[in-house]
């Protein structure tokens, strides 16, 4: 069913969804040395052991997931008066630049003092981030209000953003380090590329900071509003978010979803090389879906908006099932056909991709509908979160993969194992988690008609509230 239907005129500002698309492209360049090089700078430039390099991104990831789990709260609660939501993007491009300055530093000092200074930037690096996902993903119903097409509009042009960036960095980064490491020395490229990334990162956050100044302003009347997201007790928040079965439906297929991507990444390159016969192959295939993916975030929204979020959903992992079937069973071996399932489930991954944080939106307006009180920013946190849990969950589903194939390092950077059950194991792996994922999807409980009744059923509650406080409505 179309988003279209008895659907008010748009309150956005032309300039609104640029904004976005801006904001996600200075994010994505904000993290991307680090994303690329920072675990070969540790080993090769920091002399770390494989032993110490593990154990410091373990420990890391434990606090960073730890973070996560409260940085939804903290975001709901905060009513900031610099900005309740805008402020997280306004200072994340500082904290980024002092991370990663600290983690490209290599200072002349002794091993303990060097290893300090990183795990100082890495933490500067990254807890910050799960404070700003959650920022951005809550600003989407916020900024955009009741209208669905508005929502669609803004997660459509955070797609584009992600897309454009994957193209640019990839062009751009390595050159950009290659030409630093040649004219200002051997571990100076990494640093000052990805200084230059995170001044543009702080400048673009500074005018979207201020360029959402009218949608996201610090209300001090806000917790008198009975049942508001400043209002509501943090023992309601999580009592109610657990009782919401829309919520749980979400939240165990993005855990999936994000434990099968990130053991997926590490396999690639055992696969490329084992399987397909060369490392080389990986920098064409990810260059093609890069533009797979960005040829998709363009066409998909009015694709979207007419089936509906579900639905996309549905597709998109039913889609990518039947591509991981399609690997499984037709591609070993054959990289052209190889290929052309990967940019198939880019594609599919670009349909729901499109629809973005608005099915959380779904899950927090049911919340909001059946229980009286607002914790949309902090369910719309559960997306991000599931992202670090799956991460720290992954560490152990590619240790079992790769235990499967019968690993063996034989020096020099060779090894042995079982190619037919490294491809049978990994993509038979990622066809069954992806049945279930879709299952999951097909089983969530609201359609387009379902989600306009609770927006506009919510605004109308909430309005009221707001005027029984004295406060004007939102819009």
């Amino acid at each position: 069913m179309s988003t279209d239907q008895q659907q008010p005129s748009s309150n956005l500002d032309k300039k609104v969804p640029w904004l976005f698309f801006f904001d996600i492209i200075s994010q994505q360049l904000g993290i991307q040395v680090t994303l690329q090089f920072m675990n070969f700078f540790m080993t090769n430039f920091l002399l770390m052991s494989a032993v110490t390099t593990a154990a410091i991104l373990s420990v890391g990831r434990i606090v960073d997931l730890l973070v996560s789990t409260v940085s939804g709260t903290i975001v709901q609660k905060g009513n900031l008066k610099a900005g309740p939501l805008r402020f997280y993007i306004l200072i994340n491009g500082p904290l980024l630049l002092i991370g990663n300055i600290c983690i490209f530093l290599n200072p002349n000092v002794g091993d303990t003092a060097k290893y300090t200074v990183f795990i100082i930037g890495y933490l500067f690096r990254n807890l910050p981030q799960s404070f700003l996902i959650t920022a951005s993903n809550a600003l989407v119903p916020k900024v955009a209000g009741s209208n669905l097409n508005d929502r669609l509009a803004l997660t459509a042009k955070k797609s584009q953003a992600t897309s454009t960036a994957a193209i640019f960095t990839s062009m751009a980064t390595v050159p950009l380090v290659q030409f630093f490491e040649r004219s200002m020395g051997a571990g100076k490229g990494y640093m000052i590329t990805a200084v230059i990334y995170c001044v543009i990162h702080s400048i673009i956050g500074f005018l979207v900071y201020r360029g959402l100044a009218p949608y996201d302003q610090y209300d001090p009347d806000a917790k008198k509003v009975e049942g508001s997201a400043a209002n509501v007790k943090v023992a309601h928040i999580y009592s109610d978010t657990l009782r919401n079965p829309q919520a749980w439906i979400l939240t165990l297929a993005a855990l999936l979803a994000q434990i099968a991507s990130f053991t997926l990444q590490p396999m690639n390159a055992y696969y490329n090389r084992y399987v397909l016969g060369s490392l080389s192959y990986m920098a064409v295939t990810n260059s093609v879906i890069a533009y797979a993916s960005l040829g998709v975030a363009i066409i998909a929204p009015p694709f979207v908006k007419r089936i509906g979020k579900k639905n996309s959903y549905v597709l998109a992992f039913s889609g990518q099932a039947l591509g991981f079937a399609g690997m499984l069973f037709l591609s070993r071996g054959r990289y052209p056909v190889f290929l052309a399932f990967q940019v198939w489930n880019r594609c599919m991954m670009g349909i729901s991709t499109a629809v973005g944080v608005n099915i959380w939106g779904d899950a927090a307006e049911y919340q909001l509908y059946k229980t009286g009180r607002d914790s949309r920013p902090f369910i719309m946190s559960l997306q991000s979160l599931m992202m670090k849990v799956g991460q720290f969950i992954s560490s152990f589903t590619y240790a079992i993969l790769i235990n499967y194939t019968n690993f063996k390092a034989l020096g020099g950077g060779e090894a042995e194992l079982d190619v037919t059950k490294l491809h049978n194991g990994l993509y038979g792996y990622m066809l069954a988690t992806y049945i279930v994922i879709a299952l999951l999807y097909m089983s969530f409980g609201i359609n387009e008609e379902k989600s306009r009744e609770y927006i506009e059923a919510n605004k109308k509650m909430m309005d009221e509230r707001a005027a029984a406080a004295g406060i004007a409505p939102t819009k």
